[in-house]
Formats: structure tokens, sequence, C-alpha cells
């Protein structure tokens, strides 16, 4: 079919026609389309703020420093507002991924709510029942202080008792409302009952013991509601749901890259248009056909150019990439090379310290838990002398000389738990400072490690009670093996199967019942190595604390029990130092930790 002039000039017009709306629609699509969800960081941070004022209002309250419950209802009420309000707009602007993430924080606020009524409804109780017991029994012993001094010294020294057992339950009282001791309820309990149990009532002190035990009833449901009020993860909720929004914008941001993209082509499709339409309007048919013929030869020409210079540029680019991968290995073999070198440096010099330090304090040490012992049996000796002669000295120097031993054995017992405890560290100091002197053989890793897996959990189990994990094992069929010294291998590597167990035993307390402790120990062979990996999904290791976990003396649990710190210090020295191997450990806090140990199979080394 063939076209007229006017239909061409027709079809053209038409066609800028279109492209220039398309255009409008896509520079709208991309500059003037509004985000969704403006505004959200602000609503998020207002949110934060809401719990922050809660929390703080809570605390306030709880220990009698605010009387007003409103500012934790305008807390709580903001809360619960922002988080209609962000339901409000997913509603006009629905996102999957966000709505989970709200319903979620709506759970969380909920549930924080439903805890905050507990609480308004037993605080009042408790500080009222805190206030008037301690009224009425300071009265109480105010007024028997001075009934005493007119009383026979028989009924005084009744009534001296009685108000000994008033003024230990009015300390002892206020002292598990303040620090909630474990065990302190139940003494209390019977140091009522038992003066309730007196044949002669004070005044008002029947009304005093029914306030101590309403303060007994409602301190350890307050003490819950403190902690789960605290847990309810708000923040957590709150930095997910930021996470979302800042995903749906990165996404839109995208589309609108896309749409200037398309837009930028478009206005160029235009501008071709028109110059050809222009110079069409202007042009005879003759000097259109020969402006055609050299714009062909020119096209060529220049794709020919435009083909050789993309293969030059390809080549030179893949030379360079070539190069910059090169480049980048040796960066990143020479920096892993100066971190091991210098742990390495840093590890030897703390052992030529720890060990100085060690020989030092122990002789010292050793006098201080000897006579420690030494003053204990003494003062047993000095209570059966105090026995034997309580006759010929008065009751209440007695009671005085008795009070002074008491003080005495219990100094020198904590002198003995802290120097026992510091010998410990001593004897760990020492261990971490040998470098040689033990003999190497040829081992068989997968019997050392089996052995140490079992001897690891037994040792667990005994001090933590019944722990049931999954223990997965992949180990290669063509280990071969290695010249090392069993005892300290096996050391480390119950060291780490040891950290593991805790690790995994923390995190089963703060896991729903569903959660799998899981141990996976893999062995593997490579060319002139054994690569062992001890992964755990535990609680994990924050990373901030990853580069100081083979340091001497760090350490993230308790301490006290026996956790010196020194674990897995000792281990790499092992390791690194005796057995010139590696040891490594990478972790993501909360989902796992993993150890990983290259022992050398044809290691040469000195032995002793």
């Amino acid at each position: 079919m063939v076209l007229t002039e006017k239909t061409k000039n027709f079809l053209i017009r038409l066609s800028i026609a279109a492209i220039v709306l398309i255009i409008a629609g896509i520079y709208y699509l991309s500059e003037l389309r509004p985000f969704p969800y403006e505004g959200y960081e602000k609503d998020i941070n207002q949110l934060q703020r809401f719990d922050a004022e809660l929390n703080e209002a809570i605390v306030l309250t709880r220990f009698g420093l605010l009387t007003n419950y409103d500012p934790i209802v305008q807390a709580l009420n903001g809360a619960q507002q922002m988080v209609s309000d962000f339901k409000k707009t997913i509603a006009k602007h629905p996102n999957r991924s966000i709505e989970e993430k709200i319903n979620k924080l709506e759970a969380t606020v909920k549930e924080k709510a439903e805890l905050t009524q507990k609480f308004e409804r037993i605080n009042p109780v408790l500080i009222n029942a805190i206030y008037s017991f301690s009224k009425i029994l300071s009265q109480i012993i105010e007024s028997e202080s001075n009934t005493q001094l007119v009383e026979s010294c028989l009924e005084q020294d009744y009534r001296t008792q009685q108000l000994d057992k008033i003024n230990n339950l009015f300390r002892g009282t206020l002292i598990y409302v303040s620090q909630s001791t474990e065990g302190k309820p139940k003494e209390l309990r019977a140091l009522v009952d038992e003066i309730r149990k007196a044949p002669q009532k004070l005044p008002k002190l029947d009304l005093a013991l029914v306030y101590a035990d309403k303060i007994l009833e409602l301190q350890p449901q307050m003490s819950e509601i403190d902690e789960a009020l605290f847990q309810v993860p708000i923040v957590s909720n709150l930095n997910d749901l930021n996470q979302a929004y800042k995903t749906e914008f990165e996404a839109f941001l995208d589309e609108g890259d896309a749409f200037r993209i398309i837009l930028y082509v478009l206005v160029f499709i235009l501008l071709v248009v028109l110059r050809w339409t222009f110079a069409r309007l202007q042009n005879t048919v003759v000097e259109l056909h020969i402006e055609v013929e050299r714009k062909i030869k020119a096209e060529k020409e220049l794709e020919e150019t435009n083909r050789q210079l993309e293969n030059r540029v390809a080549e030179r680019t893949h030379e360079l990439t070539v190069k910059n991968n090169d480049l980048n290995q040796a960066l990143g073999n020479l920096k892993d090379a100066q971190d091991q070198l210098i742990m390495q440096e840093k590890m030897a010099s703390v052992g030529m310290l720890t060990t100085g330090i060690a020989h030092e304090i122990k002789n010292p040490l050793n006098f201080v838990n000897n006579f420690s012992e030494i003053s204990i049996e003494l003062v047993s000796e000095l209570n059966q002398e105090l026995e034997s002669n309580k006759s010929k000295l008065g009751e209440e120097t007695v009671s005085y000389i008795e009070e002074i031993l008491n003080d005495l054995k219990t100094n020198c017992s904590k002198i003995k738990e802290h120097g026992v405890r510091a010998d410990n560290i001593v004897k760990n100091m020492l261990l971490h400072s040998q470098e040689a002197g033990v003999e190497k053989e040829m081992v068989d890793l997968k019997n050392l490690m089996n052995d140490n897996i079992q001897i690891a959990l037994e040792s667990f189990r005994s001090t933590h009670g019944k722990f049931d994990i999954k223990l997965d094992k992949e180990y290669a069929p063509n280990l071969e093996k290695v010249l090392a010294a069993p005892q300290a291998i096996g050391r480390v590597l119950i060291y780490i199967i040891d950290n593991s167990l805790y690790a995994l035993h923390e995190k089963q307390l703060l896991s729903p019942p569903d959660y799998q402790p899981t141990l996976t120990v893999t062995m593997e062979q490579q060319a002139q190595s054994v690569v062992i990996k001890v992964k755990d999904n535990g609680v994990g290791i924050p990373k901030k604390f990853l580069d100081k976990v083979f340091e001497p003396f760090f350490t993230t649990k308790p301490t006290g029990k026996g956790n010196t710190g020194l674990g897995l210090s000792i281990c790499y020295d092992t390791v690194v130092k005796q057995h010139k191997g590696e040891l490594r450990v990478t972790s993501e806090e909360g989902m796992f930790t993993e150890f990983t140990i290259v022992l050398p199979v044809n290691m040469r080394t000195s032995q002793s």
C-alpha cells in the first residue's frame, strides 16, 4: 500500500502528539507523583517518644515519685493513636510487608496496654499497703521503745524479743520491696506467722500484719509486670517497620529512575522525529534522497567506528577488571596476614606479661588463702571457748562477742572465696603462658572430637542440669592424622564446645518452646590441613565484641563463677602459636556463632 504525502504528514503529526502525551504522563510518574507514605519517619519518631514517655511515667509511678497516672494514659493513648494512623495510611495504600510490620507493632502496643492496665490496678494498692505498713510499724516501734522503760525485767525481755521480730519484719519487708530478693517472701511469711501467734498482741499490730500479707501477695505480681513491660519489643518492631518503609521508598525511587530513563529515550525520539520532519519539509525529494544516501554511508562508517571502539573498550575493560580483581585479592590476603601477625604479636606480649604477673602473685596469694583458712579455724575455736565460758560473761557481752566472731568468720570466708578465684585466674594465666614442653604425636581428630564432645556435654549437664541438644556431625571420610599435642587440642575443643553449649542454653531460656538447640561439628580435609568447624544456633556474639574474643580476661559470661576470660585466649595460643594453625570466629547476634580451627597436616615442629 502506497501512502500519499498528505497521509504521511498526518501520521507524522499524530506520532508527535502521541509522543508528547506519553512524555507528559511519564514525567508525572517520575517527578510529580508523591511518595504514598510521606512523613513516616516523623510518625515513627513520635511513637518512639510516646513509648519512652510511657516507660518513664511507669518507673516514676512505680517508686511513688509520681502519684498521677495521667502521663501514663496520655502516652499510651498517643501510641495507640499513632498505630491507628499507620493502619489508616496502609489501608489507603496497601503494602503486604508494611502491613505485617504494623500488625506486629499493634499487637505489641496492645500487649503493653494490657500490662499497663494491670500496673495501674495493682500499683496503687501496693504503694498504699507499703505506706500504711511502714507508718503503723514505725508507731509501734516508737511506742514500745518508750514503754520498755517502765516494765519489769521479765516482761521487758519478752517485749524486746517481740520488738526485735517486728524490727526484722519491718527492715526485711522494705528490703524485699526495693530489691525483690529471691527466697525473701518465704522468710517474711514465716516471721509474720510467728508474730501473729504471739500470746500478747500489740496495738494495731494485726492491721500491720494484714498490710504485710498484702505486700507479700502483690510484690511478686508487680515484679512480673515490671519485667514484662520492659521486655515488650516495641522498639525492635518500630525498627522493622522503619526498615520496611525505607525498602518501599528505595523501590519508589528505583521506579522513578526507570521512568526517567524511558522519558529521556522518548524525548530523544521526539527530537529525532521533529528534526526529520523539519528536514523533510525544507528539502526537495532529490536533496532528501542524496541526504539519505549520505546519512546511510555516514551511519555505516560510524557504526564500524563504534564497533571498533567498543571492541577496544571491552578489551581494555576486561584487562582492567582482571587486574583489579587480582589487586583486591592481594590486598585482602595482605590484610588477613597483617591482622594475624598483629594478633600473634599481641598474644605473645600478653603471654609474657601474664607469666611475670602470675609468678609474682602466686606465693602471696597462697599466704592469703592459707591464713584465711587458719583464721576461720581460729574463729571456730573461739566460738567453742566462748560457749564453754558463757556463764562467766554477761548475756549482752556474749551476744556482742558472737556478733563480732560471726562477722570475722564471714569476712574470712569471703577472703578465702575471692582468694580461690584469684588462684584459678593465676593458674589459667600460667597455663596461657605455656608455649611448648608438650609431647606431640599423630592424632586421629575424629576420635579426639567425639571424646571431648562427650566430656563437655557431661560437664555442662553436671552444672546446669538436664539439657538436650541436637548434635550434627559431618566428618570427611579421608581425614588424615595430624601431628599435635592431643591434650592441648582436646582442651581447645572442650573450651569451644562449652562456650557453644552456654550460648545454646542462654538462648533456650529466652526462646519459645519450639526452639531446637543445635550444635554442628564438621571436619574436612584440605591440601595441607584439616579444617574443624564448630557452629551453634545460640545467642551469638555482638559485632562490637568479635575483635576482642581472643583477648585475655575478656568474657561476656557472669564473673565470679570460674569465668576468668582466659579460655579462648588459651585456645588461640594453643592453635596459632603451638601448632602453627589458624583460629577464627564468625557470628551474627541472635542467630549463630561458628569457630573455625585449621591444623596443618605436615607440620614439622620441635618436640620436647
